[in-house]
């Protein structure tokens, strides 16, 4: 692969699961070299999330989140792999973990040890709610923060349940704010020579995606119910039926809405008064909503897509997913990669690609690894580093 702008980074990795690895998979995406440290009995946990026609080892979450990677099956309940582990980041920039707080302390392997073999070394926890609070040693994973967060509380319909988001958005929230951390750690360093400790909590993540909803709470407002595919402040912007399928409308100005009732479908909401603003479309709401999905209805999605996009009303299929990966649009983007899992299987399997692309090193990426792959090649590294010391 061609030099990316982490090239000559070296990051040890103790994460599993999905959070940690999808930021160090980050950098090795841009240039730095990952080593992932695994259990010798097993590995990453995600390894056994398996699909069953696939059989083990061949799991989504492992090949989404683990390319450019180089796996060592290190035993760290053992003195042997934990002293291994010690020499290895004291050859490495970055050391990420994702255990409960307390967990790698006991291993020997807290920051106060790694600053002994490596003091300039970026050393960060991520974890569910962080080496502090009064929720700090609770066991944590995507779905536990997602509603922990308040998040599932406004998401559904308003009538029916809290329901959590289809993507792990509060583990890719966590890696992507441990991504950042580390990126801002990297440069402070090369100013002042310094390391440091990065406490990274999924939870501060949830809560700070939420920044508009809370910003309403701290103005007073009382926006803590579901709105459906609805908006709590702008009417309409959500999903409605036409005669085959669903699309999703965005009408977010008065602009946008003399647009839509150009269209003579729209003809009777022009006069009307009650919805002559956005704040009295929003105090309305109850009564356009039903009354434009009454006009949707009468047409077929196509038509509206490309009617309402003609004047500039932002308006879209609802996608499956094979759809929008089969798309043009993916295709033109370079949006699928093409892995070999086991890598020397001739296996390929497409995944999700980078959008980072553009800062990414370039050429073909390392598929992700098997449990213990590189063992031999890194500890032979290791070796020779130590010799030239």
């Amino acid at each position: 692969m061609r030099q990316g702008p982490l090239s000559g980074i070296r990051v040890l990795d103790t994460t599993r699961a999905l959070a940690g690895p999808l930021c160090t998979m980050t950098l090795g995406d841009l240039g730095a070299d990952v080593i992932k440290i695994e259990m010798p009995d097993g590995g990453d946990e995600a390894r056994r999330w398996a699909i069953p026609q696939f059989g083990n080892d061949s799991t989504p979450t492992m090949l989404a989140y683990n390319r450019n990677k180089r796996s060592v099956a290190l035993d760290l309940h053992t003195e042997e792999g934990r002293q291994t582990c010690l020499e290895l980041a004291s050859t490495c920039d970055v050391f990420v973990e994702n255990f409960r707080p307390g967990t790698i302390g006991r291993f020997g392997l807290g920051y106060e040890a790694m600053v002994k073999v490596r003091p300039d070394i970026i050393y960060c926890s991520l974890s569910g709610y962080g080496q502090k609070g009064p929720l700090a040693k609770r066991p944590a994973n995507d779905l536990m923060l997602q509603a922990v967060s308040g998040l599932m509380s406004l998401t559904g319909e308003p009538d029916g349940r809290p329901i959590k988001a289809a993507a792990p958005i509060a583990d890719t929230m966590g890696g992507f704010s441990a991504i950042v951390s580390i990126l801002g750690a990297i440069i402070d360093r090369m100013r002042t020579g310094k390391g440091r400790f990065l406490d990274i909590a999924m939870l501060d993540g949830m809560i700070a995606l939420q920044g508009q909803a809370a910003a309403g709470w701290g103005m007073g407002g009382d926006i803590s119910k579901r709105f459906g595919n609805g908006h709590p402040f702008i009417s309409p912007y959500e999903s409605f039926s036409a005669a085959d399928r669903e699309i999703v409308v965005s009408v977010t100005n008065n602009k946008a809405w003399f647009n839509l009732v150009k269209l003579p479908e729209m003809e009777p909401f022009r006069a009307d008064e009650r919805f002559a603003t956005q704040p009295l479309r929003n105090r309305y709401r109850d009564i356009l909503v039903p009354a434009l999905q009454a006009v949707f209805r009468t047409r077929e999605a196509a038509y509206w897509v490309e009617a309402l996009n003609a004047v500039s009303v932002p308006t879209e299929l609802i996608n499956t997913l094979p759809e929008i990966l089969a798309s043009e649009q993916t295709a033109e983007r370079a949006m699928l990669m093409d892995i070999e899992y086991p890598p020397g299987s001739a296996n390929h399997i497409r995944i999700a690609g980078m959008p980072w692309k553009d800062v990414a090193a370039e050429g073909s990426p390392l598929s992700p690894p098997t449990l213990g792959q590189h063992t031999q090649e890194v500890l032979e590294e290791l070796a020779r580093l130590k010799a030239k010391r």
